[in-house]
């Protein structure tokens, strides 16, 4: 399981940034992360790596940016870590790895991490004394539901934009089209059955696509399910968190698309007029990396391009790829996959410290901007995630 929790990698994103300026003071700066997943309806805790550094101002003098990292700091986590949850309160302590401010706990220690517990991580270091509070996230509940769509897209549904559908002869259509439901209850039963040699072997999930525990969605270069963040969904989820319920605390949504299959190697395709895509632009049809999301018109390169290349051309995308929310039910669309094949998709909660830190600039898009930090007397971020997964397979239509 340790395993499978390493790829809910723990990437920031935001949209808004203020324009306030914050004065500088040098301090340590302190990253951690609680991990909770459910499975089989109990939540399992994992605390991630923490890093330690010392901050430096924007004009610094630096030979190595790596002499910032804290090896040698006194780190240490209090909260409720009892294994029959009755509530005590005791302290683990980190080891250091000595190697760019990494500190972990002892995989032979047990300990339990429980849902809607506060836990506080403690960093001293020479004069500096810094802590951050995390409450870890009560529940997360996730469905698919049923929905419309308006399909408005030109009879041609290779033509984009009104203007062209119009000068080509061809008209615009619209139509009102369903929004079925998937299955996301499938992660559970599958990791159960193959005790969770997907992570290694995802081919395993085949006979779970075949037999539709495992639904799947035609993702299209054409027509209506592309072109914006108002494009066709493939599905609908309705999420309730923890602002559900008693705990009212802010909390951000992500949607975390995993592809499975993104090394997986193919021969590039053919087009129906005899030519082929030349995903590694060599003039070639030879193999390549066969799953990607891969076209070159102009609403994609605004929206998925410029692709990553690899030693050998092959164009890429990020995986995983993660969307921040804010409201529910919310559409899944296209924007949300960058691969064909099989994926894991994971649903994650987060507290309070996460949602306040999107309100600073965690992107660093304004060097003179500070994000919005949890470490007291410090930089930085401690906070905690509540998470939950189904698998889905993405079948390229065109």
């Amino acid at each position: 399981m340790k395993l499978f929790i390493y790829i809910l990698f723990f990437i920031f994103f935001s949209c808004d940034l203020p324009d306030n300026e914050t004065k500088y003071t040098e301090g340590l700066v302190v990253f951690g992360n609680i991990e909770l997943f459910e499975i089989n309806n109990t939540s399992i805790g994992e605390i991630d790596t923490v890093r330690v550094s010392l901050s430096s101002s924007i004009d610094a003098n630096l030979e190595n940016a790596n002499q910032l990292y804290i090896n040698n700091a006194d780190v240490s986590i209090t909260g409720a870590f009892d294994l029959n949850n009755e509530e005590l309160i005791s302290t683990k302590i980190f080891t250091s790895l000595n190697e760019f401010g990494k500190y972990y706990i002892d995989e032979e220690i047990e300990y339990h991490i429980w849902p809607n517990k506060t836990y506080t991580l403690n960093v001293v270091y020479e004069n500096y004394e810094v802590n951050g509070s995390t409450t870890t996230p009560d529940y997360l509940t996730i469905e698919s539901i049923e929905d419309t769509y308006n399909c408005e897209q030109c009879s041609d549904p290779t033509i984009y934009g009104e203007t062209t559908c119009e000068n080509a002869g061809e008209n615009w259509n619209s139509e009102l089209q369903n929004i079925d439901e998937i299955n996301i209850d499938n992660f559970d039963y599958i990791n159960n059955e193959t005790s969770g040699s997907w992570i290694f072997n995802p081919n395993i999930l085949e006979s779970y696509i075949l037999d539709g525990t495992i639904s799947s969605i035609e993702m299209s270069r054409f027509g209506c399910s592309v072109g914006s963040f108002a494009s066709k969904p493939y599905f609908v989820l309705n999420i309730e968190d923890q602002l559900s319920g008693e705990n009212i605390d802010p909390s951000a949504i992500r949607i975390l698309s995993y592809s499975l299959e993104d090394k997986k190697m193919g021969l590039e395709p053919s087009n129906d007029n005899g030519s082929f895509f030349d995903y590694n632009e060599n003039n070639i049809q030879d193999m390549t990396l066969i799953n990607t999301f891969y076209d070159t018109t102009a609403v994609f390169k605004i929206w998925k391009g410029p692709y990553f290349r690899d030693e050998n051309y092959n164009p890429y995308l990020l995986n995983p790829f993660i969307w921040t929310i804010e409201t529910s039910p919310t559409p899944i669309m296209w924007l949300y996959f960058n691969y064909y094949g099989k994926h894991l998709i994971v649903v994650q909660s987060s507290d309070q410290a996460y949602y306040d830190y999107l309100s600073g600039d965690p992107l660093g898009q304004n060097q003179y901007i500070i994000p919005d930090s949890n470490i007291n007397g410090g930089y930085g971020l401690f906070t905690s995630n509540y998470s939950k997964a189904f698998f889905l397979n993405i079948i390229k239509k065109d």
